[in-house]
């Protein structure tokens, strides 16, 4: 019974279809296409909403800048256990650098929630991404303040 309504509902579909004029087929492929074009719109806003909510101030010591240490593109995503500890930094080195950098965390009222080190070095006109990983119970958020020492 079921396989013959399903045939019969097919049927109908395939049907309906061959009597679609080409000028209703185009409308419905304009209407496809703007939809398609509005969805895009939609989900780009939403995942640049996402990065804007995510946009962590974050602060680089004078000495550290003073050392030839400069900052681009900074982002915060999840370690293995789906928590918001992990910042990304890209870091370019205006002159050869050595020794370690110590990153603190703070929340919205300026209490301290984490810190971390890393040692890294690199020549003059370098550049890459590091991380610094904090614990897993600091969870860094948008209204959260990051110091690099």
């Amino acid at each position: 019974m079921k396989t013959s309504l399903q045939i019969f509902l097919i049927l109908i579909v395939l049907l309906l279809a061959c009597c679609v004029s080409n000028e209703t087929k185009e409308k419905i492929n304009e209407a496809g296409n703007e939809t398609g074009q509005t969805v895009g719109k939609f989900v780009s806003g939403i995942s640049h909403g996402v990065e804007k909510a995510l946009d962590v101030k974050v602060e680089l010591s004078q000495i550290m800048k003073d050392k030839g240490i400069e900052f681009g593109k900074i982002s915060v995503t999840n370690d293995s256990e789906g928590k918001d500890n992990l910042l990304n930094v890209y870091v370019i080195f205006n002159q050869d650098y050595k020794g370690t950098m110590f990153a603190k965390a703070f929340d919205a009222k300026g209490l301290e929630m984490g810190r971390t080190k890393i040692t890294i070095s690199g020549k003059k006109e370098e550049a890459r991404f590091v991380e610094f990983h904090f614990d897993k119970h600091t969870k860094i958020e948008s209204d959260s303040r990051i110091t690099i020492e």
